[in-house]
């Protein structure tokens, strides 16, 4: 069993700015199977090419379809395309942000559902970091990031990168938390989990090294307790930085801002083999 990020989305009730009455019918219903079908029927269309609202109702319904198909893999079995669920919630959603570009009718207005599908993506996130694919981790949320991006999803980016070497990424994102960091009291999101995973799987990793990295995970964890002060996972963190049998006798907390969301998956199904490389 594995954790997922799902609960506490709230949708609205349609797309805001949207025409299609039927599309809105279908997600008000949470009819998701029917919602996706219908999109793709209206998709080979010509008139509808470049309907952006066309595409953001096809991308939430796939992304909901990727969780039920997590509550229920035996939907697997009967529909082996879902398999690609949420692949094509991120590449739907990418086309409505750039057929909307110009007319800029359905974005900012419906940015709450892009970040709902990229909060989504949080399960494979997970997943690739309790295997230790960190490349295929970061891989993924990059694709995250093209579909919503805020400080705390880059902050797990600049992280990530960090732990494969990639420090082109890495350091501006770094330098730039310090930075924020000096500013003081930052705004609380929703997403802060993704934050205080970034500095949790950073610091872990550095401590978990064959010749382990103490003081840079201190310095790391240093920083992130300057966002988050009192997250009892950071400072767990930090007493395992400084003494190692710490763990023999307390459990790790878990990331309470995290587990808001937290439901059980039923199963791990890594979408492509090729995750390490970005979509064209």
């Amino acid at each position: 069993m594995v954790s997922l990020l799902l609960g506490g989305l709230y949708a609205s009730a349609q797309v805001k700015n949207g025409v299609h009455s039927k599309l809105a019918k279908y997600f008000e219903n949470e009819q998701w199977e029917d919602l996706a079908f219908k999109c793709d029927k209206m998709m080979i269309q010509e008139k509808y090419k470049n309907d952006a609202e066309l595409y953001l109702y096809s991308a939430y319904a796939y992304a909901k379809i990727f969780t039920m198909c997590l509550d229920d893999p035996k939907m697997l079995d009967k529909t082996p395309e879902y398999l690609q669920s949420y692949e094509l919630a991120l590449r739907y959603s990418v086309n409505a942000k750039k057929k909307d570009k110009k007319v800029k009718i359905l974005f900012p207005d419906n940015d709450d559902l892009l970040k709902d599908i990229a909060v989504i993506g949080m399960y494979y996130v997970d997943h690739y970091v309790s295997v230790k694919k960190y490349s295929k981790a970061n891989s993924k949320l990059r694709k995250m990031l093209k579909t919503y991006s805020d400080d705390n999803f880059v902050a797990l980016n600049g992280c990530l990168a960090a732990i494969t070497g990639d420090t082109a990424t890495a350091n501006p994102i770094l330098r730039n938390l310090e930075a924020q960091a000096e500013k003081g009291k930052r705004r609380e999101k929703d997403t802060d989990f993704a934050m205080i995973d970034a500095f949790d799987i950073y610091a872990t990793w550095l401590l978990e090294k064959e010749t382990p990295d103490t003081e840079e995970a201190k310095n790391i964890l240093a920083l992130g307790l300057k966002f988050f002060p009192d997250e009892p996972v950071l400072i767990y963190d930090l007493e395992i930085a400084k003494n190692p049998e710490y763990a023999t006798e307390h459990a790790k907390p878990e990331n309470a801002k995290k587990a808001e969301f937290m439901v059980k998956a039923s199963a791990i199904t890594d979408d492509d083999e090729d995750d390490d490389e970005d979509d064209e």
